[in-house]
């Protein structure tokens, strides 16, 4: 998705491996590995400033405000990969997030770090049918290592027109570990891991079949699980170990012993998964977190898009700055 308004997940035509009990789609879903929410927002709406002036005076006075409810995604104290966004969900549409984005402040081990949010329609609460996603720019993710302070702006900050702010979520901290990158290369079908810049590991691999493809971009670990059900065209298989989720559609790193043969032989036969060998799968799952970043520069499927995960990662900084669904310019 490169178009202010994400594409929600539920549109999707890609899938691939899906969860059983899939996440809601076309929004944030509650990340795995402490990526759950811990600042929920209960702020009324509709509320009216009263006012003594005398009715001949009303025509002149301020128009009523509606107030703005605002949760995260994210957790304080949290540690992140560097592809994790912060992810707020707004009860309302913004008209403007002009002044939101103004008055949020970031610091990266206490130095200001330059971020910008990008708003969306969200599916994940009905209450909540807005989100923004902030990330830094113009640089790529997170700097590794490091602190996360978010300033929130305050109370009564306008959303535009008679919107505003809560402000009853004030400030986030977490922290970013150490750069994990994922490269699947789909030429090698192969999987390499660095870690602030060196390579760990290097693992075979199978991605999606021509008529179930795998996302072309950049994705990042939305949540983790043990063991969990998929359910794809004609197929239901429970017991699938050591999963880490890509997408809201279904797109997981998973242990896959029934397609060993095509792992090893670089065959392409998944339902969009990356499918690895159960060891491998399990190596992954112990080393990788939530936030880390997985890269399929050359996957045989369609670009990836913001609404269909954390997608964040495939627009340019230029792109970002205009807002995407609410301006945060005007």
């Amino acid at each position: 998705m490169l178009a202010p308004a994400a594409v929600v997940a539920a549109t999707l035509t890609l899938v691939a491996c899906s969860n059983s009990n899939p996440s809601s789609g076309g929004g944030a879903t509650s990340g795995g590995g402490g990526a759950t929410v811990t600042k929920t927002v209960t702020g009324s709406t509709g509320a009216a400033a009263s006012s003594s002036t005398p009715a001949a005076a009303t025509s002149s006075s301020a128009a009523p405000k509606t107030v703005v409810s605002i949760t995260t995604l994210n957790s304080d104290g949290a540690e992140y990969g560097v592809g994790m966004p912060v992810i707020a969900f707004f009860s309302r549409k913004p008209v403007s997030a002009k002044a939101w984005q103004a008055d949020t402040k970031v610091t990266a081990n206490g130095k200001t770090l330059k971020a910008a949010w990008y708003f969306e329609p969200s599916s994940a609460s009905k209450k909540f049918p807005y989100e923004a996603h902030l990330r830094p720019g113009p640089r790529n993710y997170w700097p590794a290592h490091s602190h996360i302070h978010v300033q929130f702006p305050a109370k009564g900050t306008s959303l535009g027109g008679n919107l505003v702010s809560d402000g009853k979520l004030t400030s986030l901290d977490f922290s970013i570990g150490a750069e994990h990158i994922g490269l699947v290369n789909n030429a090698t079908h192969t999987i390499t891991i660095t870690s602030d810049g060196k390579q760990v590991y290097k693992f075979p691999v199978s991605l999606g079949a021509s008529n179930t493809p795998t996302a072309r971009g950049v994705k990042v670990i939305m949540e983790k699980g043990v063991s969990i059900c998929m359910t794809g065209p004609g197929y239901h298989e429970c017991g699938v170990k050591y999963t880490q989720r890509l997408t809201y559609g279904g797109e997981y790193l998973h242990a896959a012993p029934w397609n060993t043969t095509n792992i090893r032989n670089g065959v392409n036969s998944s339902n969009g998964c990356t499918n690895l060998y159960t060891d491998d799968a399990k190596t992954l799952y112990d080393y990788l977190r939530v936030g880390d970043v997985v890269s399929y520069p050359n996957a045989n499927g369609p670009a990836m898009s913001l609404g269909a995960g954390y997608g964040d990662w495939n627009i340019s900084w230029s792109q970002w700055l205009t807002g995407g669904a609410v301006s945060t310019t005007t």
